[in-house]
């Protein structure tokens, strides 16, 4: 019979019974009926046709020996009598000790019915779980010789058919638990140690099923099946008895479930012919069991084959950055621990790390590895995993695990076999890929590759161990990375499809769905503080995703909760202590650390300056090294927990730079060559070159969006730089470091990588804008870096000039053009590193109308129109940055001077107004992309990703 026919004939019962009510009540001569007698009844003694317990239930008037326990004849008895005559004193113990726990939750203020909703809470089987709210009511309850007797109130019985539901189920799951405990001690002696935990195990999982059946069945859910219910009756018993007497549980599920079923059945049936109005779901349920008591033992078999008889389950979490979790997160694994513990499950967490990602130490700017030095891998070799919890983390939490901040299932594939073997897990939890897709070590394929090599390598290590092996979730979008949701999809479908292959005989593999419980994609991502890692609701989903792995496809655990609506919101407190001092390297700030915190953000300014520019840092220290002696720089500082929150500004420090680092390297020359680039420069001159230790050479992606920064360094003047991409441009720099640190770069000629000289610009057109300005335009080519315009004064009979100011924009404005602008042909080359084209076709304008009133006198020295070479000393396609670009840790701040062609008045800076004009475009353009480096490093996902190794 299905569950809507059943819904149908429970519904018109309820009807009828309803309707019989007031006729009952017609005419002058007839009483009032209570409602204590809706569901009434016979108070006479019933065998029960042999079952374990039988039910008399009515108005306390009709009770005989039991009217004196209620306060008033309209109050409502719900008896249960017991008939185990085997284990008779067994049973009254049983009822005592469940009067006694109700009366002492009274005693605390509950009524009866939270009461009532607190055991069925926690002995919950998870096909139902308790609703919250329904009706309330209170009463009492007693065991008298061989019953326990629910008394109601007359003032609290209600008449919605709703109300009788919850009172009927809670009675009836009730009778059914101390009933099925009695039955099942008949297979132990009496006081045998294991008798109470397994048979108070097997009664609460009965009587919890029974009454989450009953409740679902009236509230219009579906009920399952047989399966479904022996499924989360072994769940149950088994999360309950623990490993202590798993043994005992199973000794009794041989002999005993068959003759326990048996009984039940029976006794429900008995209640059926009791309860009219209830008779259908009852009998359904008692028909539906026939059978199961194999069924239940099969099902207990197969969970002693996941964790062993008599020891907790061991369970190692494999992961990144998810699953490790930042300084101060509660982390999903410690919301799966909870889990456990409230599903009676022991448990023991095993792997070689306990912490969270501790907070990088506040240390300066790095020296920059010399070219052929081997590569460090941190997340490998020292990985940060000495981090606190939040602070309202159980100090019993079990927090061993193996799971790093950046790691790969290209780098563990490596580790798991040696992990397994050292901490023999008895289950893994694996979530991994991320960090693969996401980091181009691999696209889909080679991902699921890596991850299966894992397993296998693990397996090996240990041919019984179980997976739970998790997809990997979607991340708010990312410019420039519209591959990696389309990558993503394409993996987590391919895993899906793979997964059911990869189990043995002896070693099981089920997946996660990861991505489909975690609130998170490319539009928004809810779950996660920075578009990737899970804020506090986010690790309720995570956790979820694997309870509901662990409990459906493994029989762990009795039932899989929601995630909870509200959760603790994330300390975000003022940063305190902030000093700013200068330092050799140039000015250092730092702060007192705050507990918690995702990251800081620092906004720095030049004094004076209106505009700040902000930074994204992760330690407690900040660090300005691209400055000139002299500059008064100005700092504030918030803490910034993303999308958890930000603090408040702090109050502004200051501090004049007085830098030691060398200037930057001269005449820098850049080579494209097939899959890099050549460079070459000049040792600079000035004070501080005399220790100057090494030279970084630092490239960037222009035409990768998010791209990040390529750094490397020689002790000499030139360096190759391979593996690049080609066909892409590259922006190149070169700064020198000396004891004191790193100093400013020099910005050279980008280059395209693959390409030799470009062809010249074709179409060239020249629009007056005013008597003294142009625009100029023109086509270019994919081979070129940029272009430079070439200027000559026809009516003096000049040589064309060309500035170093290179343009990757096919169009340059030209101004100051005196004594007017049809003075002057105009011309365009294509660079490409130190490669440059012809001169394109030249361009004129004609004379103006008359009358415009332009005067004649020679065009002002520094307008960038035509200067020839650069002034010596600077720096060939770059030389010295403007004024205005000092910076903290790679970016200038907005509006300090970047492409103002003059440093501020009394900066001693000495360089010419003419050559901050030409070089203001490569500066700018380095600060810009140091900028945008640093913030998509923030956000990217996790930063210590290191290549696979």
């Amino acid at each position: 019979m299905s569950d809507g026919i059943l819904v149908l004939l429970v519904s018109l019962a309820l009807m009828f019974t309803t309707a019989a009510e007031p006729a009952a009540a017609q005419g002058p001569e007839a009483a009032p009926v209570k409602a204590c007698a809706a569901h009434g009844t016979s108070f006479t003694a019933d065998s029960g046709d042999g079952g374990p317990v039988t039910l008399r239930m009515g108005c306390a008037q009709d009770a005989g020996a039991l009217r004196p326990l209620a306060k008033s004849d309209g109050d409502l008895v719900m008896a249960f009598e017991f008939h185990v005559p085997e284990r008779r004193q067994q049973a009254r113990d049983l009822a005592r000790t469940l009067v006694e726990e109700t009366r002492a939750d009274q005693r605390a203020g509950m009524s009866l019915a939270e009461s009532f909703a607190k055991r069925a809470r926690r002995d919950s089987v998870g096909v139902y779980p308790p609703q919250g709210g329904g009706p309330d009511f209170d009463g009492q309850v007693h065991a008298v010789d061989d019953s326990i007797v629910l008394i109601a109130p007359a003032g609290d019985i209600g008449t919605a058919a709703n109300w009788w539901q919850k009172w009927i189920a809670a009675g009836v799951s009730l009778g059914i638990t101390i009933a099925s405990s009695a039955v099942c001690l008949l297979a132990f002696n009496v006081g045998a140690p294991a008798a109470a935990p397994v048979c108070g195990a097997v009664g609460g999982a009965l009587g919890a099923l029974v009454g989450e059946l009953m409740n679902a069945y009236f509230d219009d859910r579906s009920l399952g099946d047989a399966e479904v219910w022996k499924e989360a009756l072994a769940v149950a018993m088994w999360g309950a008895v623990g490993g202590a007497f798993a043994g005992q549980l199973m000794n009794w599920a041989a002999a005993g479930t068959t003759s326990l079923i048996t009984k039940v059945q029976v006794s429900l049936r008995h209640f059926a012919t009791k309860l009219k109005a209830f008779g259908d779901v009852l009998t359904f349920m008692a028909g539906s069991m026939a059978g199961m008591g194999p069924k239940l033992l099969e099902a207990l078999e197969r969970l002693r084959g996941i964790s062993g008889t008599a020891t907790p389950l061991r369970v190692m979490v494999v992961g990144d950055s998810m699953s490790q979790g930042d300084e101060g997160d509660w982390t999903w694994r410690y919301r799966l621990w909870q889990w456990f513990k409230s599903q009676h499950v022991e448990v023991d967490f095993v792997g070689p790390y306990k912490g969270t990602r501790n907070r990088p130490d506040p240390v300066g700017p790095a020296v920059p590895p010399l070219q052929g030095e081997p590569p460090t891998h941190p997340s490998v070799e020292n990985p940060p995993v000495s981090g606190r919890y939040a602070a309202g983390v159980d100090e019993d939490f079990d927090s061993d695990h193996f799971a790093v901040w950046g790691r790969q299932a290209a780098q563990d594939k490596k580790l798991i076999g040696s992990m397994v073997t050292q901490y023999r897990p008895d289950l893994l939890l694996v979530g991994l890929g991320f960090n693969d897709m996401g980091w181009f070590v691999s696209g889909a394929q080679g991902t699921l590759d890596s991850v299966k090599t894992l397993v296998d390598n693990a397996r090996a290590a240990k041919p019984d161990l179980r997976f739970a092996v998790a997809n990997v979730p979607q991340r708010s979008a990312i410019g420039g990375r519209e591959d990696l949701p389309v990558t993503t999809a394409a993996y987590n479908d391919m895993l899906a499809r793979a997964i059911p292959s990869w189990s043995t005989q002896t070693s099981r593999v089920e997946s996660v769905d990861w991505a489909g419980s975690y609130d998170c994609a490319a539009k928004a991502c809810p779950a996660a503080y920075d578009g990737l890692h899970p804020n506090a609701l986010g690790e309720f989903q995570i956790a979820r995703a694997f309870e509901q792995t662990l409990h459906r496809r493994f029989g762990i655990g009795r039932f899989v909760p929601d995630a909870p609506r509200t959760v603790p919101a994330r300390p975000t407190p003022a940063v305190s202590g902030l000093v700013a001092e200068a330092v050799p390297s140039g000015i250092r700030v730092t702060w007192q650390p705050v507990f918690g915190a995702h990251g800081y953000t620092v906004r720095s300014r030049i004094a004076g300056n209106a505009v700040w520019s902000e930074l994204p840092v992760a330690a407690n220290r900040f660090d300005t090294t691209w400055t000139m002696d002299g500059w008064k720089w100005e700092y504030q500082v918030r803490t910034d927990n993303g999308d958890d929150g930000t603090s408040a500004w702090s109050p502004t420090v200051s501090a004049v730079a007085d830098p030691e680092t060398a200037a930057p390297p001269e005449k820098i020359v850049t080579r494209a060559t097939a899959r890099g680039v050549d460079v070459s420069w000049d040792a600079p001159k000035g004070p501080h070159t005399d220790t100057i230790d090494r030279y970084e050479i630092i490239l960037w992606d222009k035409d990768t969006p998010g791209a990040f920064f390529q750094s490397t360094a020689v002790k000499g003047r030139s360096a190759h730089v391979d593996d690049l991409k080609p066909g892409h441009r590259y922006l190149v720099a070169v700064a020198t470091w000396n004891r004191a640190g790193g100093g400013m770069p020099g910005v050279a000629r980008s280059v395209t990588v693959g390409a030799g000289t470009p062809p010249k610009p074709t179409d060239l057109k020249a629009t007056a804008v005013d008597p003294t300005t142009v625009q100029l335009d023109w086509k270019g080519s994919k081979e070129a870096a940029g272009y430079r315009v070439w200027v000559r004064n026809v009516t003096e009979g000049g040589a064309f000039t060309s500035d170093e100011y290179v343009t990757e924009d096919t169009g340059r404005g030209i101004a100051f053009l005196f004594p007017g602008y049809w003075n002057f042909e105009f011309c365009v080359t294509a660079i490409n590193g130190a490669a440059e084209s012809p001169r394109s076709d030249c361009v004129s304008l004609p004379n103006p109308p008359s009358g415009t009133g332009v005067g004649g006198g020679e065009p002002p020295s520094g307008t960038g129109v035509g200067s020839g070479e650069p002034p010596s000393g600077t720096g060939v396609g770059g030389g010295e940055p403007p004024s205005g670009t000092g910076v903290g840790s790679g970016e200038p701040p907005s509006g300090t001077g970047v492409g103002s062609g003059e440093p501020p008045s009394g900066t001693g800076v000495g360089v010419s107004p003419s050559t901050a004009s030409i070089l203001e475009k490569g500066a700018a353009e380095l600060a810009a992309a140091l900028r945008d480096a640093q913030r998509a490093r923030s956000t990217a996902g996790d930063l210590a990703a290191v290549p696979a190794g």
